[in-house]
């Protein structure tokens, strides 16, 4: 019976500290004509995305750059930023 208690406690202990407390919000960008995003700062995640023949080394790179329409993946004919 006491072996059943101590694993009903540590059982306990365990999944109330794997909790998470709140859910992350979710990202969003916004590219401004004038700002073109320079209030904010972007990971050094490589995510290529492709727009207008310029690799980009992820969406929030090319949110500051001013883009606002792109694939996800490297473009073809190089010109990476």
């Amino acid at each position: 019976m006491k072996k059943l208690a101590v694993f009903a406690l540590l059982l306990f202990a365990g999944t109330s500290c794997s909790k998470e407390t709140a859910a992350p919000a979710p990202v969003t960008t916004q590219a401004s004509a004038n700002a073109k995003g320079d209030d904010y700062q972007c990971l050094d995640v490589y995510d290529p995305v492709c727009a207008n023949g310029v690799t980009y080394s992820n969406a929030c790179y090319a949110a500051k750059a001013g883009v606002t329409t792109y694939t996800r993946g490297a473009c073809g004919g190089g010109g990476e930023i």
